[in-house]
């Protein structure tokens, strides 16, 4: 075998997890669409079936229990937290393995550096999110509160 088709055929082998990752991807969002979809009808064939039997008039309970609850500020912000405490602490997690893999013989890391710029990328995110949350919680406050009053009534 020589030199070129080696290199093709190792190029070829490393992009495969990417390649996976991609079509993992894609097979999610395309689900997820034909949940929402599926959903959609759902509701739909409720409400027009609602409809055919009340004479034209949709109860608003009706319409109110096929709602889904929506989250509180308070939850919203509480989850930006969680994520960005876990996106964080796995970028850290990243780096820190990257840099166990370091070979020091040759100066160099073993996979290119791959698993250090997704450590760094999952860092970002993760300290993006912890912003969101400090500022968030800072600039609702009050609309925090006002919502709590309202459940406790």
């Amino acid at each position: 075998m020589d030199i070129l088709t080696s290199d093709v055929l190792t190029q070829l082998i490393w992009s495969l997890p990417s390649l996976g990752l991609v079509a993992v991807a894609i097979v999610v969002i395309v689900a997820y669409s034909r949940y929402k979809k599926n959903e959609l009808e759902k509701r739909s064939q409720i409400i027009l079936t609602a409809l055919e039997k009340g004479a034209g008039n949709v109860p608003e309970e009706l319409l109110h229990s096929l709602n889904k609850p929506q989250k509180s500020l308070k939850e919203r912000l509480l989850g930006k937290l969680l994520w960005g405490i876990i996106c964080g602490l796995s970028g850290i997690g990243l780096v820190i393995a990257e840099f166990f893999m370091y070979d020091w013989d040759r100066k160099s890391f073993e996979d290119g550096g791959v698993l250090f710029v997704l450590g760094l990328v999952l860092l970002a995110v993760g300290i993006a999110f912890l912003i969101y949350y400090n500022v968030g919680k800072r600039e609702l406050i009050s609309e925090i509160e006002s919502e709590e009053q309202q459940l406790n009534m």
